[in-house]
């Protein structure tokens, strides 16, 4: 029986939309045969992060810029400054491609358009929800959907399909863990804005990791409240999960984060460190920071949890407030966070260098949209930043409060790059080979992480006494020998998908039309609340829902029984 998510619409009515969360339904593309693929993905999201953001960065650390643009005597746009030399060391010393954004109803990137037109790429953006689940899942939605399509059915995320094949799997960002791009790999929603119902999803178990801000007790300014503010989780699941009635080790103070970083860990970790919205971004304007751990430390945390598993494991590591200081267009800010996700990435490559390999593991650094149009000194044209002093920010200008259809910088690295650069043959003429946001999950979903089908028997199978090949005898192109393990199924094969198949033809259908939906701008940009086409608020879903009596909640089966931790 699957479970119900209510779907406002005009007038107060309700539409019940059927997520088919327990008998996991899934609305996907058919796998084709298996092939070899990475052990470990990790995928770093820099929200809003466009190429901009990690040049804002460089200009302060090394004086340096790499990806600029300028507006030359013909008005045509060519690359200006060393785009050419590159960073030697780091990850941008990586694989690079552009990445496209768009959502299901949003316009296409041209090259064209984008680089002749300014004002063009400010048309009709995605929001990190709609971004988040066509990275997450393969599969482009309305802007406010979270891991369904857009006639709302849920399609599989990429930590679902890594537990099916015995992985572990975690999500940590700097904002709230229930807010769009976490829910995106760990839950399914019509709507993004039903925190609680996202929240009660990523507690149900499934997930082996779910680290972030939005702690109900304390302020932005990690400070307690007076009253609790459980706007990004349900009472109920809070209360289960810090009084230990829950599977997962409660974790909120900085020993906590500390101690998880180094030694033994237990096996499922739910962690909010003592601050509101996010963990540095929201506080007030006092110079000092908040005495909370850095996205660093919740990523290496993680790492020390997920790397219990021989199988290897899914991560998705978020600097989300990267996003917010671009709606709020705060340099300072912007050039904080940025910095604060450079060192998680730094923390992801000493854990593969020093716990994992390259050869195993396959790490992306790159961003969901761009926030704020960062660009040149000059308002509205493609103009360079410039670095005088690195002390200083580097010339700039920001032209907008919301996304943008920009390319974003896509840098690999590790097991399955070479499929990864073959996905990229889109061209633009600025930032060379692109591929489309959805194309890396597709690739790990109907590729890289498929199970090998089981061989489908025929009813001639079993050979006969009189048609038993001999030992010196080839069979013929007729022989009925029984396939080999690695024999891919026919279009008309009855062998039971296993718990890692996409849903067939007759995956139960939705009530109701795809809302189409629109994204509230000004500061906090995707922290402010994003709705439904007819802008009433989401029926939060109750724990009830998720957990009724006699089925067992389940977004894919839970990993198999042979799998053991260390």
């Amino acid at each position: 029986m699957p479970s119900i998510i209510r779907r406002p619409l005009a007038g107060g009515a309700v539409a019940l939309t059927a997520l088919a969360i327990a008998g996991t339904a899934f609305a996907a593309t058919p796998a084709a045969a298996a092939e070899p693929g990475p052990k470990n993905v990790i995928v770093l999201i820099g929200d809003g992060m466009g190429y901009n953001f990690v040049d804002l960065a460089n200009a302060h650390t090394s004086g340096e810029t790499y990806y600029q643009v300028t507006t030359g005597g013909d008005k045509k746009v060519i690359p200006a400054g060393s785009n050419a030399d590159r960073p030697t060391e780091g990850f941008q010393s990586w694989d690079l491609a552009g990445m496209s954004t768009h959502w299901a109803e949003g316009p296409a990137y041209d090259p064209a358009e984008s680089w002749t037109d300014f004002e063009w790429n400010k048309n009709d953006p995605t929001d990190s929800a709609a971004a988040g689940t066509a990275m997450a899942t393969g599969v482009k939605t309305y802007n406010a959907g979270i891991g369904v399509d857009v006639d709302e059915n849920v399609v599989e995320n990429l930590s679902e399909r890594a537990n099916s094949l015995g992985k572990s799997t975690g999500v940590v960002t700097s904002v709230p863990f229930s807010h769009a791009t976490p829910a995106a790999y760990s839950a399914h929603n019509v709507s993004r804005n039903d925190y609680h119902g996202i929240a009660a999803q990523q507690l149900s178990g499934e997930m082996d990791v779910v680290i972030g801000a939005g702690h109900p007790f304390y302020d932005d300014d990690n400070q307690p409240l007076v009253a609790p503010n459980y706007q990004y989780v349900g009472q109920a699941e809070w209360e289960a999960a810090t009084s230990g009635a829950s599977d997962y080790a409660f974790l909120e103070t900085n020993e906590d984060f500390e101690a998880l970083t180094e030694g033994d860990t237990p096996e499922q970790v739910f962690g909010v460190p003592q601050v509101g919205s996010t963990l540095q971004q929201g506080r007030t304007d006092t110079g000092a920071k908040n005495d909370v751990p850095g996205l660093a430390t919740l990523t290496e945390g993680a790492l020390n949890v997920l790397d219990n598993n021989d199988s290897g494991m899914f991560l998705m590591v978020e600097g989300g407030a990267i996003d917010w200081t671009g709606h709020a267009n705060q340099t300072d800010r912007a050039l904080e966070e940025t910095l604060d996700f450079n060192d998680a990435v730094d923390s992801v490559i000493d854990w593969v260098e020093t716990e994992s390999s390259w050869d195993e593991t396959l790490v992306v650094v790159t961003a969901d949209h761009e926030t704020g149009y960062l660009s040149g000194p000059v308002e509205g044209q493609f103009t360079p930043m410039t670095v005088e002093n690195h002390l200083d920010y580097a010339t700039h200008s920001w032209n907008s409060t919301n996304h943008t259809n920009q390319l974003v910088p896509f840098f690999y690295k590790g097991a399955g790059a070479e499929q990864l650069t073959a996905l990229a043959d889109q061209r633009d003429p600025l930032r060379g080979h692109y591929l489309d946001n959805t194309e890396m999950a597709q690739w790990l979903l109907t590729s890289a992480w498929v199970e090998a089908a089981p061989p489908t028997p025929t009813a001639t199978t079993e050979p006969t006494a009189t048609t038993e090949p001999t030992a010196t005898t080839a069979p013929t192109a007729t022989a009925t020998t029984e396939p080999t393990a690695t024999t891919a199924p026919t279009a008309t094969a009855t062998t039971e998908p296993t718990a890692s198949a996409t849903a067939s033809a007759t995956a139960p259908a939705t009530a109701g039309p795809a809302p189409t939906s629109t994204s509230a701008t000004g500061q906090g940009g995707d922290s402010l609340a994003t709705t439904g086409a007819e802008g009433a608020a989401p029926i939060a879903i109750g724990a009830g829902l998720l957990l009724a009596a006699g089925i067992t909640v389940a977004l894919v089966a839970r990993r198999r029984a042979a799998t053991e931790r260390e």
